[in-house]
């Protein structure tokens, strides 16, 4: 009877011991096929990022959107990839607003493209080259409308008028005005790339977002101070307004640059005199006043001043 029962111990003791052995066998291959199968994800995931930065490098942006797309097909929670799929239609949908006309809508987009902290830095720097490009479009056009204007206006006049002798009149100068705004923004090209830097032209259609303050909207709070002391500004199409800075065109390099020293510029008319003023305030404060101050760049005070007195 002990033999009996010695021998079947000693054949369940076997047994267990196969299973055992079996069963870390099956967890092992389980795992290999696990990690196998991670890597093969995380290996697809890597080819179609780069296949999309490298659409994006080449503006090829359908290819793009459907390569950062096939990137969270293998990883849904990638940020990275949400992010940039994001901007890339961002800036699809610029390139389609700009070709329709809706200049103010495409200005608004590429705002949030520029203005996103993380995401390509290559989509930045074309949704800034876009933007300029946007910008001379719509003073060209409306160069061009005044100039049809002031055409249609000469071709309807009477032609008893045309007879008269009596001598035309002469208008006043004025202070500011398309003409004007057209060269300034050749001038701020030229200036930005002397200084190694950018700038955008900012308008009541397109306004800038300051660190949370919107210019020129903002300029109705009263709370600008002008070398320590609060001042009045409002923005103006032509300068002309007694005793008040009249903000005539605002240029910054908020959304163009990576650097922790921005710049914002107004360039006003007080009393038929031109001032540029600058502001690097880049927070709060008690006051809750954004203060600025008279610029020293004697090539920005000097090109200014020769345009306003032409």
């Amino acid at each position: 009877m002990k033999k009996i029962l010695v021998g079947g111990s000693l054949i369940l003791s076997v047994l267990l011991v196969i299973g055992c052995s079996n069963e870390k066998g099956t967890t092992s291959t389980i795992s290999e096929t696990t990690n196998t199968t991670t890597n093969k994800k995380q290996a697809e995931y890597d080819s179609a990022m780069a296949k999309g930065k490298e659409a994006i490098v080449d503006k090829d942006i359908s290819k793009a959107i459907a390569a950062f797309q096939l990137a969270l097909e293998y990883d849904k929670d990638s940020a990275e990839a949400k992010q940039l799929v994001e901007e890339v239609k961002l800036y699809q949908k610029a390139i389609s607003l700009k070709d329709e006309k809706e200049y103010t809508k495409a200005l608004k987009e590429l705002s949030v493209l520029t203005g996103a902290k993380k995401g390509s830095k290559i989509l930045k720097q074309y949704g800034q080259e876009l933007t300029e490009k946007i910008n001379k479009e719509i003073v060209k056009e409306q160069a061009e409308s005044k100039k049809e204007s002031e055409q249609t206006k000469e071709t309807t006049e009477p032609s008893e008028t045309k007879k008269t002798s009596t001598p035309p009149v002469v208008e006043p100068k004025t202070l500011w005005n398309l003409q004007k705004r057209l060269e300034l923004l050749a001038f701020m090209q030229s200036w930005g790339d002397v200084m190694g830097q950018s700038y955008i032209e900012y308008s009541p259609e397109f306004e800038a977002n300051w660190y949370g303050y919107s210019f020129p909207s903002v300029l109705s709070r009263n709370n600008i101070a002008v070398g320590g002391n609060q001042a009045i500004l409002q923005w103006s199409d032509n300068g002309a307004i007694s005793n008040v800075y009249n903000v005539v065109a605002i240029y910054s390099d908020i959304a163009t640059t990576d650097k922790l020293e921005r710049h914002l510029y107004l360039f006003t008319i007080l009393n038929g005199q031109p001032v540029v003023l600058v502001t690097m305030q880049n927070q709060g404060n008690a006051e809750n006043m954004i203060y600025f101050k008279e610029t020293q760049n004697a090539d920005l005070i000097n090109g200014f001043a020769e345009i306003v007195g032409k």
